[in-house]
């Protein structure tokens, strides 16, 4: 074990910041001068509160937007409350995770990779791992649920305005991985605030414009209420999951802050937006369909609103490429940094090399896996379920200060931990039975 923890390229990396740590720092958040202040020596970035809101409002929202509303009715009127329930206990988590970080920062201010950091200074090597394995797997799994989306607008557009499906869904899936590529390799560093600001701005416009398609569109003449079962409510469960996740990238948007102690801030303003862009359309979807109610909203729009379709269609694929990039950045960062890959070498052929096979793997399982609300239920029962509700307490005992605090501390971790292992069992069980019914037992 001993030697295993000295091969760590984060060991390595700690064991080079140890001649900053002040050992009477440890165990203590409140005690340490503020990042950015004139007695701490350490690079800050250039993110404000609001600018990394932008970040996590931009990671999954537009996937949770096309999908919440099915999400809802799936779930029958329980569904506000399981929703509203995740948003809480996400939030709490998601401060939790910031603390975490700040600890780990304010003893070894040199540190990069902030969330597998955490898990290395508080449990080792096995804490390394099993956030490497959580975040690796969700940002994969995040960047192929937009991969999918943006196919499929694509394919919904050409059938629309030159009515034709000769360009079949899974070549709109090549196609819209090639564009993912293209902006992976050129839409990387600090220019990506960019694409946060973009990737909101395009959420909250066609979250409107949805809107306003289902009310011109009007209510299913045979409107029914969809029969919620046991399987639907935690399919959709997941889906909730996977559209207030993201943390696995929250250490790495706090990261890049000119003052990370603000970070709580942004993480409440976020979900704050999230919620405004969930409940309305939403609400709308249910009421409207019902029983008709697709996996995805978009196609619950008369065909006939053409202009309206394709306007919404474009934003909505266009938000995707963008959001994916936020969701493959911090997974093609890492293994470029195993590689060894330069950082100030855009096209350098390790880093080419890298992007292109991350494009490849996401596009060959979104051949495989051709429906983006199956991904983001398992996903989201899954890694991450792991990476928001159960990691940030786990570390947290490790990590928080002994005060007179610690017994509610461990109060809300233990509620936490109970929260995502109780949601992982039944969502992961209730997504893999639904996956293999609609592709093996079908057949």
């Amino acid at each position: 074990m001993p030697n295993m923890e000295l091969e760590s390229p984060l060991r390595t990396r700690l064991s080079q910041c140890e001649e900053h740590h002040d050992p009477d720092m440890e165990g203590s958040y409140e005690s340490i001068p503020l990042i950015g202040s004139e007695n701490w020596k350490v690079d800050t970035g250039s993110l404000g509160m609001v600018g990394a809101a932008l970040f996590i409002v931009g990671e999954m929202t537009g996937s949770g937007i096309l999908g919440v509303p099915c999400a809802l009715a799936h779930s029958g009127y329980s569904g506000f409350g399981m929703m509203l329930l995740c948003v809480v206990v996400a939030s709490y988590t998601g401060l939790t995770l910031s603390r975490n970080w700040m600890h780990v920062r304010d003893q070894y201010p040199h540190c990069s990779n902030p969330y597998p950091s955490i898990g290395y200074t508080a449990y080792g090597r096995k804490g390394e791992v099993a956030v490497q394995v959580c975040a690796t797997v969700t940002l994969i799994g995040g960047c192929c649920a937009y991969v999918l989306i943006a196919a499929q607008s694509l394919a919904r557009f050409i059938y629309l305005e030159f009515d034709t499906d000769v360009i079949g869904y899974r070549t709109c899936v090549v196609i819209m991985g090639l564009v993912f590529l293209i902006v992976l390799i050129f839409g990387a560093g600090r220019e990506s605030m960019l694409v946060a600001v973009c990737a909101t701005l395009l959420s909250a416009l066609f979250t409107v414009l949805i809107i306003v398609g289902i009310v011109q569109t009007g209510k299913t003449p045979d409107y029914k209420p969809y029969p919620v079962t046991a399987k639907s409510w935690f399919l959709s469960f997941g889906k909730f999951l996977f559209a207030f996740g993201g943390h696995s990238a929250f250490p790495n948007f706090q990261k890049e802050m000119k003052n990370p102690r603000n970070f709580p801030g942004s993480v409440l303003l976020a979900y704050l937006i999230k919620l405004v862009l969930y409940v309305p359309i939403g609400l709308v979807g249910v009421t409207f369909f019902g029983l008709e109610l697709d996996a995805n909203i978009l196609n619950n729009i008369d065909n006939s609103l053409k202009i309206l379709n394709v306007c919404i269609l474009l934003l909505v694929a266009i938000q995707a490429i963008m959001s994916a990039t936020i969701l493959g950045n911090p997974v093609a960062d890492m293994v470029e940094g195993i590689v060894g890959a330069p950082i100030n070498k855009l096209l350098h052929w390790k880093r080419l090399t890298v992007r292109l096979c991350f494009v490849l793997l996401s596009v060959a399982i979104c051949e495989a896996i051709p429906r983006f609300d199956l991904i983001m239920s398992l996903i989201g029962g899954t890694t991450i379920n792991a990476a928001v509700f159960i990691l940030p307490s786990i570390f947290h005992f490790k990590l928080a200060k002994k005060d007179k605090w610690w017994n509610l501390k461990v109060t809300f971790d233990s509620l936490s931990i109970l929260f995502g292992v109780g949601a992982g069992v039944v969502c992961t069980y209730a997504s893999l039975a639904h996956i293999i019914d609609e592709y093996y037992n079908s057949s």
